[in-house]
């Protein structure tokens, strides 16, 4: 059950339309911030939003990192009929798109997996699209249901592609895709797949949900996710998503398959009551998690060159992820260790933001550079970086080892219900030619 997975294929849509690995890290390098505003023809913006937190029924910003065109779709290409089409969750849509992207991308013939026993696992969270069936249920039809279910997302791409794996939708809020994530690795490990898409997506086609994490205190009013930051009032909402295609190393390997990176070990578990409240954070879960998943790995402390963290830019979420990180990481170390988020360039993915985490991860052990973390003007006071022995990193740094071993990073991912999720990723370096 520790056998190592190879990444085979990726695919992205990220903010500002980064859908290549060129043009994304090319934004992280600049340090170019992607979030902007909720287009005025999806909503009335202007209606729903006021400065007011507790102003009923409003929004305190429809600030966001978003992706354009959501509305189109080749529907033909995939064998869907318009008026199915009509009615089909834009995140499934996404989904067919990265997922067929994801085989290409790892130059594999999705006709080859046809009939396979390749694994599904999605995370997904959001019901927008259906929700604003609900607005008018006249406009509801035979494929409403079908098309806004959240299970028909996992299922959708079995059926598309002919899988015959395991084929699961997960939620577990922000934490869903790296959850996911260590289902599929899970899967793999025991022998259940053959292979795995696995991936996840979050699109913002509704206020509700604006309205209601206003009502939470989570959003930030400015607009900008200032992880680890002394400023950080809340998240910044964003959409889009990602799939990889995962198979397990020596089977990867023999098939002479492309390889960007190895998942060296997941892990998920759950707060439970060790926390003051349902949405607030543990330490001590967190610890646990990020503890079994280094011994699982077989790595000390040292081996680890940087720590992709949730980063939310919350007063509360921030101090608890940055003490867990020093306690399992930092502080069993003799250097500082780099921390980052990318929720300061794209805003929050919500249930697809372990997935940007981990491409970002992915990309920095590829390119041996770590790219800015934006926002960070005063860091946390609740926060000891230096009895934590880490660093967020402010400026692009070399990424090397002293002895030249494969670099190694961490995705962390954690969900408001207390569902944490963390995986470490390894360089990979192949030793003969493919």
């Amino acid at each position: 059950m520790h056998q190592r997975i190879a990444i085979v294929g990726m695919s992205f849509r990220f903010p500002g339309d980064l859908s290549d690995e060129e043009s994304f890290w090319d934004a992280l390098v600049s340090s170019k911030y992607l979030v902007g505003d909720i287009p005025a023809d999806r909503w009335a913006v202007n209606e729903f939003q006021h400065a007011k937190r507790s102003e009923p029924g409003r929004s305190v910003t429809f600030s966001a990192g978003v992706l354009s065109r959501v509305d189109e779709f080749d529907a033909q290409f995939f064998g869907i009929s318009p008026r199915e089409a009509r009615m089909l969750d834009p995140q499934q849509r996404l989904l067919l798109e990265l997922a067929w992207e994801a085989m290409e991308d790892g130059y594999i013939l999705p006709s080859s997996l046809a009939g396979s026993d390749c694994a599904v696992y999605v995370g997904i969270s959001g019901m927008d699209y259906g929700t604003r069936c609900m607005d008018d249920m006249a406009v509801m039809t035979s494929h409403s249901m079908t098309g806004n279910a959240p299970s028909i997302a996992s299922n959708r791409l079995s059926y598309v592609f002919d899988l015959h794996g395991p084929s699961l939708s997960i939620d577990t809020a922000c934490s869903s895709s790296l959850v996911a994530l260590h289902h599929a690795c899970t899967c793999l490990r025991s022998g259940e797949a053959s292979a795995a898409l696995v991936g996840g997506v979050s699109m913002l086609l509704h206020p509700s949900s604006f309205v209601g994490f206003t009502k939470a205190s989570m959003l930030s009013a400015d607009g900008r996710c200032k992880a680890f930051d002394a400023s950080g009032d809340g998240y910044v909402r964003a959409e889009g998503g990602a799939v990889l295609l995962l198979k397990p190393l020596d089977k990867a390997l023999a098939d002479g398959n492309t390889i960007k990176a190895v998942i060296l070990g997941s892990g998920v578990n759950s707060d439970g009551a060790r926390k003051s409240g349902l949405t607030i954070p543990s330490v001590e879960g967190q610890v646990e998690l990020l503890s079994d998943v280094l011994a699982q790995s077989g790595l000390e402390p040292d081996d680890i060159d940087y720590i992709e963290a949730h980063g939310t830019g919350t007063a509360v979420g921030d101090p608890v992820e940055a003490a867990a990180i020093g306690r399992v990481y930092g502080q069993r170390r003799r250097s500082p260790l780099p921390i980052g988020s990318v929720k300061t360039n794209l805003g929050h993915l919500e249930p697809a933001s372990g997935m940007a985490g981990l491409v970002k991860a992915l990309l920095c052990l590829r390119n041996h550079e770590l790219p800015p973390s934006l926002h960070l003007s005063t860091p946390n006071p609740a926060i000891d970086f230096a009895g934590l022995n880490i660093e967020v990193v402010t400026r692009s740094l070399p990424l090397q080892t002293d002895d030249d071993k494969p670099l190694v990073a961490g995705v962390n991912s954690f969900g408001f219900g207390g569902t944490n999720a963390h995986v470490l990723l390894r360089e990979f370096r192949r030793q003969a030619p493919a």
